[in-house]
């Protein structure tokens, strides 16, 4: 499959801030984040999305989102309203990546 047919996409990566802004209200963050996860799958923007954990349950990171976007300046317009990134919890990592699917999918 040529690079062309290929769907681009983007990874969302947080990088947690170290330290974490002491006003930051985390519950109402995450509230936030879900709703944004929602509006992006509504959306059809969303591709997958998820906390990055090993077999045993155990987080490592903070998770990442897969979304649909053409260009960089796209994907990054998307990124910085990610309720993490937004209110200063985390910097924001953006990945291309170009979506192939198996050869079951």
């Amino acid at each position: 499959m040529s690079a062309a047919a290929r769907e681009q996409c983007w990874i969302i990566r947080g990088v947690e801030v170290q330290p974490p802004p002491a006003n930051a209200d985390f519950e109402r963050i995450r509230e936030l984040h879900h709703r944004f996860i929602d509006e992006l799958d509504d959306d059809g923007i969303l591709v997958a999305h998820g906390a990055t954990r090993d077999e045993n349950g155990a987080r490592s990171g903070t998770g990442l989102i897969v979304i649909r976007a053409a260009t960089r300046a796209e994907a990054l317009t998307i990124a910085a309203r990610e309720p993490y990134v937004a209110h200063g919890v985390r910097t924001l990592d953006l990945i291309p990546w170009q979506m192939q699917r198996g050869r079951k999918g």
